[in-house]
């Protein structure tokens, strides 16, 4: 759904602010490995720092930004 100001409404001020900051860190890849602390398949989520097997947000941030996404779609 287009992010129109009807959208955001839908969001309460703090959900809008780490809807963004979710957003901003799943675009962010560090890669495996966890700085020579981690084995070489894991990595940390780049949005609570937690430890994961792979890159990226670890699922429950990614199962919060979906979350997020799915109520403001909500008409």
């Amino acid at each position: 759904m287009k992010r129109t100001a009807v959208w955001w409404a839908n969001l309460t001020a703090s959900e809008r602010s780490e809807l963004v900051w979710l957003e901003r860190s799943s675009k962010q890849h560090g890669g495996y490995g966890g700085g020579g602390y981690l084995p070489d398949d894991c990595g940390e989520c780049p949005y609570c720092s937690t430890p994961h097997l792979g890159t990226g947000l670890c699922p429950p941030c990614l199962d919060r930004l979906i979350g997020l996404i799915r109520k403001a779609d909500k008409p």
